[in-house]
């Protein structure tokens, strides 16, 4: 008899095996203060020569989610703790957000950073601005579009800050 060594071919895609990189928390937290402090300033720039408003007005409202609306008033009126307790939970904030991010960059390759951080950032935009903005009605009129450009270059100083971090054996 004559025996073939015959190859089954199918048209299934082939699974890839997965990218399972180690989560760098050191670059992502990095990356997120650098990030939250851009953000930050951005958002400072254009409630103040934008809009016209206090420069203390963004710490309030922060700070208004932890001691609630009575915290927003006076708004123009420099209150120290007030402005501690609103940029230590911008920040804070930015570094949950800079850890969630991370773990989508870190399987993902490099050239994907920036729309992963384009897109992280306007749904980041979209849950801050129309999710929580139903429990905080305070950042209803921050919806613009100034607000959601900054929330995503936010995004993406992540993702790339994320990329110049990392110093993984495998990159």
């Amino acid at each position: 008899m004559l025996e073939t060594n015959v190859r089954q071919r199918s048209l299934a895609a082939q699974p890839r095996p997965a990218l399972r990189h180690r989560l760098s928390a050191s670059a992502a937290l990095k990356a997120g203060l650098i990030a939250a402090a851009i953000a930050l300033a951005l958002l400072q720039v254009f409630a103040v020569t934008v809009y016209d408003e206090s420069p203390w007005r963004l710490a309030r409202m922060m700070a208004a989610l932890a001691r609630g609306p009575g915290a927003l008033e006076p708004a123009d009126e420099f209150d120290a703790a007030l402005v501690a307790i609103g940029t230590l939970l911008h920040f804070g904030l930015g570094l949950l957000y800079a850890l969630a991010l991370a773990g989508l960059v870190a399987d993902s390759p490099r050239r994907y950073a920036t729309p992963i951080g384009l897109a992280f950032g306007a749904a980041l935009y979209c849950a801050n601005f129309y999710g929580f903005a139903a429990l905080f009605p305070w950042f209803t009129p921050n919806r613009t579009i100034d607000t959601l450009v900054v929330h995503m270059l936010f995004g993406v100083a992540v993702a790339q800050g994320y990329w110049a971090f990392d110093r993984s054996p495998s990159r």
